[in-house]
């Protein structure tokens, strides 16, 4: 993924640090978070700069998940200043993202801790920036146990609608699991209370409570006896309601941690520069 973007921002070279300078220049500088955050982005960094080999030094100031004040110093750098200022806006944008990301996360977990409820990711990752997007959301406290498509069941509504009712589909699924069913979760999303008590006589591990309002959800938890404890999902941390603090439930989603850009800028500041 970081090769993908460097080949859409570089392209065949940095045409302007190429043109400014004939010869490569030794410089050194610092990337600087300029807002209060939970550090996130470190091993993704490292990764995207892993090219320049020993012509850069980076001299990190901060750990993954570190608390910064606003201006604080994330690293250090100095070499070939050329392999810095091709990437830079790469840096920025992953310190930024990862770090907007991690701390929202992290505030978002301490509002949920204070009513029993654990952080879990949404169904709205970014599909290509999934990896990067788990390393913030698990350094701010969420919990990410899935990789991709490749370890568990999701059944939606339209996997039910293209394969047939819930209880042929998930009889179909165990038994084409057969032996590995043991280790492989069925999960299944519903939308609305009826689907959830079709859903709750059946072999499924968990089910997913997704786009169900107020109303819907005391009918779940106050009028229903549910077999599992469902993961709630909740578009905004402001949906969630304090008397759903005695509900059924253990882990909740809240999907515009995924869908909304947390961006805190972070700025690359060159300081000086020799003839290499």
């Amino acid at each position: 993924i970081l090769n993908w973007m460097k080949m859409i921002e570089v392209g065949e070279g940095d045409l302007t640090t190429e043109s400014v300078a004939p010869y490569a220049l030794h410089s050194s500088g610092r990337l600087v978070m300029q807002n209060d955050a939970l550090f996130s982005g470190r091993t993704i960094i490292e990764k995207l700069l892993e090219t320049a080999g020993k012509q850069l030094q980076i001299d990190w100031q901060c750990a993954e998940g570190e608390e910064l004040k606003a201006n604080a110093t994330i690293f250090e750098f100095s070499g070939n200043g050329a392999e810095m200022l091709k990437v830079r806006r790469l840096i920025e944008w992953l310190a930024g993202s990862l770090s907007g990301l991690a701390t929202a996360t992290h505030n978002t977990v301490n509002v949920l801790d204070g009513f029993g409820k654990k952080l879990v990711a949404g169904i709205a990752i970014s599909p290509i920036f999934e990896e990067m997007e788990r390393l913030a959301f698990t350094t701010g406290g969420g919990q990410m146990p899935f990789h991709g498509l490749a370890d568990r069941i999701y059944l939606t509504q339209n996997h039910l609608a293209y394969a047939g009712n819930p209880a042929k589909v998930i009889a179909a699924v165990s038994n084409e699991l057969g032996e590995v069913r043991k280790k492989i979760r069925i999960e299944t999303e519903c939308n609305n209370p009826a689907q959830f008590e079709e859903l709750n006589q059946l072999d499924c591990d968990v089910i997913h409570l997704v786009g169900f309002n107020h109303e819907q959800l005391s009918t779940v938890f106050e009028q229903s006896n549910p077999n599992r404890k469902p993961i709630v999902h909740f578009e905004t941390l402001a949906d969630f309601r304090p008397e759903y603090a005695n509900y059924f439930f253990r882990y909740a989603a809240i999907e515009e941690l995924h869908r909304t850009r947390h961006y805190l800028p972070a700025r690359l500041i060159v300081s000086s520069t020799t003839k290499e």
